[in-house]
């Protein structure tokens, strides 16, 4: 039998060498005519501010104006033309504004162009690159969900008001804007809810009727208006009458991890609960921590069990974790859906981590929860999902969230669930919902586990009545896709979450849904005597589970930082092959938008073994820096004889985020799996390669072998590939570079140093008999000897 083993450490090398700091020049825009263009922008502006001065808000004088661009805009130095930049908002749209006085420097700076010298206009170019000049309509400030719904048709209703977040938190731009925009409020009787003000957020939950939320549309200060998050959670609850002798259930080790559910509250007297439920709090105003909904109660059993099909199987139930309950959801009142309340959702969880992060030491939040009205359109980062990237960085904790479930649309699938899988999969209509699309955090997609429904297994094989449209190991029919921001992976990894059936014996009814008897196995919150369990289906149901192996991983790690359990756990999923044969081929190309980097394989996530040994780092790194780690790869691994050997290299970091930028993160921070004779051969050429070309990437060794390119992977902060070799060379010495770069912007948010995670998996299962972790271990040891003779 092999060996099991604690996984190794590895360090940088103590040479680092910087990063040549790469001057961008920003190509100008060539304007035949620059007077012309000069006056037509100028009367643009005349007339976008005439408008502006009608919007309500623009009683101080001040107007806010839409700017359409060419090429790269020069943000820092827009102000040199009287205006402030407050947004990006597109690849060609950027939002400033601008009091009277530097409306009139903007004025006169237009009417100079293609008249005044360089000397007399600097920074023309800005003004080259501006295609035109206008005001934030009303059609900008619809919300996704509003274009497709609607105001609600109730006399009086509720809605998110997002505002331009002008300066920062508690500057005195902010507090200006937001003591008008409450002044104004209160002359039009708008009824404030609740606020959260942010450094990138400003956002009011407003109680209005049709004709304030029309004045809302047109008020100069509002970013965006949006219907109030409505949950992507639904699900029908199914009994499962079991006769459970399980007998005592232990309670976790004292110092075991302790995980915190932000859900609808935990009935934690569920007899498979009470051991180890740690603490509750409930951020829904006048309701206790009890579970209505059960939605919370199905979670924290897998939570704290992971697979219970195989708990009930061995009839062994043992909790390695501590639960802890933030309600910030309840049950609705028409409903069995778990809602949120009616406070924001982001000022719940903003006093929920507060408490159980910095007062009670949770390093890991499971969130199955989600904005079904906010899909992800490939802008902008949303309020939930911008509080959770945050968060994580203040508190150095883990999110796990679902990536939302897709129910239908009425003209999606357009007659059969079975028959149009996977391809709407992919539709505009299943993308991912807020805070799915959240960087700093795992998000989690469903694969279905289950084919049978209960009449299915009710008449065997005499009658079909029910079919699955999808297989065992394949996507869930109702699971979501990404990508992220900037094609990011998203979601990362894929859990068992459920499946669905489509009735196969009545014409024309292959639309609807039958899911008995296809969910994961999990609590009951409404239990009586043997009634523990019930089934349930959802994305809501795998994100959980991946939360249950990080707690055991940290359990076994308790320094490990968050950076290191995504990195981990990333570095250890695989796509199932059942999901590569569920798409046709012309879809392979956009297979990764649904299953990420894959299911987790838990077989060596928490040891190593004789054959496949994970190394972990964790380290920090200067802006315009590399870090350069030597692999310890022995010779039995590099041996030149063909045989299938893997690397596994996943790298995660944390960084700073603004919505106000198209960018968001302030910092990035890749890396590179290069080769040499030695460190000072790829340290010179790897500096030699950004002197010849610096606008270029050094790209990977061994490209045919790789799985996933360096462009894709950089684009999320938990970035992941696999390299299969069948020949290598005991010469070679093999390095993983890690890079970061500041965006320009971004420099005053970062630290002077940002912390990353690195986790390598060196697997060489055609030689079990080799024994590569002692091996590894003394090469290790090697390692370290040798930089203390350097040292010294």
């Amino acid at each position: 039998m092999a060996g099991v083993y604690e996984h190794l450490r590895i360090e940088k090398e103590p040479l680092i060498n910087d990063r040549r700091k790469i001057d961008r020049k920003i190509p100008p825009v060539i304007r035949s005519n620059p007077r012309e263009h000069g006056q037509n922008l100028g009367a643009a502006l005349a007339k976008a501010v005439e408008s502006g001065r009608a919007q309500p808000g623009t009683e101080d004088g001040r107007v806010i104006l839409k700017l359409n661009y060419s090429g790269n805009l020069d943000f820092s130095n827009i102000k040199k033309h009287g205006v402030e930049f407050i947004s990006q908002e597109d690849k060609t749209v950027c939002v400033v504004f601008a009091s009277e006085q530097g409306l009139a420097q903007f004025a006169d700076h237009l009417s100079k162009l293609g008249v005044a010298e360089d000397d007399e206009l600097s920074y023309r170019q800005i003004l080259l690159a501006l295609d035109g000049v206008g005001n934030w309509s009303r059609e900008d400030r619809e919300s996704w969900a509003l274009k497709q719904f609607g105001f609600p048709e109730s006399e009086v209703f509720v809605l998110d008001v997002e505002l331009w977040p002008i300066g920062v938190e508690h500057g005195p731009e902010r507090l200006q804007t937001i003591q008008q925009f409450e002044r104004w409020l209160f002359t039009q009787t708008i009824r404030r809810v609740d606020r959260v003000n942010r450094d990138s957020l400003v956002l009011y939950r407003l109680e209005v009727n049709q004709s304030q939320a029309g004045l809302l549309l047109e008020h100069r200060d509002v970013r965006q208006v949006d219907l109030p998050p409505r949950s992507g959670i639904t699900y029908q609850q199914m009994d499962v009458v079991l006769n459970l002798h399980a007998g005592e259930i232990p309670a976790p080790a004292p110092g075991a991890s302790k995980i915190c559910v932000l859900d609808s509250g935990i009935n934690s007297n569920h007899p498979l609960l009470r051991s180890a439920f740690g603490e509750a709090e409930s951020y829904v105003e006048g309701q206790g921590t009890e579970d209505d909904a059960g939605h919370g109660t199905a979670v924290a059993g897998i939570v704290l069990y992971g697979n219970l099909e195989e708990c009930l199987a061995t009839n062994h139930w043992k909790p390695e974790v501590w639960l802890c309950s933030g309600k910030v959801m309840m049950k609705a009142p028409d409903t069995d859906e778990a809602v949120f309340n009616t406070k924001t959702i982001e000022q719940s969880l903003e006093k929920s981590v507060a408490y159980f992060a910095g007062e009670f030491g949770c390093r890991i939040f499971n969130v199955s929860l989600g904005n079904e009205y906010a899909p992800y359109d490939g802008q902008h980062i949303q309020g939930i999902a911008y509080t959770l990237d945050r968060l994580a960085r203040e508190y150095n904790i883990l999110f796990v969230v679902s990536a939302g479930n897709f129910r239908g649309t009425e003209t999606l699938p357009k007659a059969d669930w079975r028959a149009e899988y996977p391809e709407y999969l992919l539709a505009d209509e299943s993308r991912i919902i807020d805070p799915a699309p959240a960087l700093n955090v795992l998000t989690v997609g469903s694969l279905a586990n289950h084919t049978a429904t209960a009449d299915e297994q009710r008449h065997g094989d005499r009658e079909v009545n029910e079919l699955s449209p999808a297989m065992e190991d394949q996507p869930s029919p109702f699971t979501r896709h990404g990508p992220s921001l900037k094609g990011a992976f998203k979601p990362e990894l894929l859990a068992y979450g459920g499946n669905l059936a489509s009735p196969m014996r009545r014409q024309g009814e292959q639309w609807r849904k039958a899911d008995r008897r296809l969910g994961v196995l999990t609590l009951n919150h409404n239990f009586l005597g043997s009634t523990l369990l019930k089934d349930i289906s959802g994305t809501s149901f795998a994100a959980p589970y991946i939360t249950h192996l990080a707690g055991r991983l940290l359990n076994l790690y308790p320094n490990a930082s968050a950076n290191l359990l995504r990195a981990v756990l990333v570095n250890h999923a695989d796509v199932p092959d059942s999901c590569l044969a569920a798409f046709p081929n012309e879809l392979h190309g956009h297979i990764r938008d649904v299953v990420g980097y894959g299911k987790v394989n838990a077989d060596t996530l928490f040891r190593s073994t004789d054959y496949e040994v994970v190394l972990l780092a964790e380290d920090t790194i200067l802006n315009d820096s590399h870090q350069f780690y030597e692999l310890p790869l022995p010779e039995s691994f590099l041996r030149s004889n063909r045989a299938t050997r893997q690397l596994r290299i996943t790298l995660a970091y944390c960084p700073p985020v603004r919505t106000t930028r198209m960018e968001y993160v302030a910092t990035k921070i890749s890396y590179r799996l290069v080769k040499g004779a030695s460190l000072d051969e790829v340290q010179r050429h790897f500096n030699q390669a950004l002197k010849k070309d610096v606008e270029k990437t050094i790209p990977d060794v061994a490209q045919t072998n790789r799985k996933i390119t360096a462009q894709e992977r950089e684009k999320g902060t938990v970035q992941s590939s696999i390299w299969e070799f069948k020949q290598l060379s005991p010469k070679d010495k093999w390095f993983v570079v890690v890079t970061r770069q500041d965006k320009d912007w971004g420099a005053p948010l970062c630290r002077e140093v940002e912390e990353y995670a690195l986790v390598v998996t060196v697997n060489d299962r055609e030689n079990q008999e080799v024994q590569l972790y002692t091996q590894i271990q003394v090469r290790i040891r090697e390692q370290i000897r040798s930089r203390i003779r350097v040292s010294s």
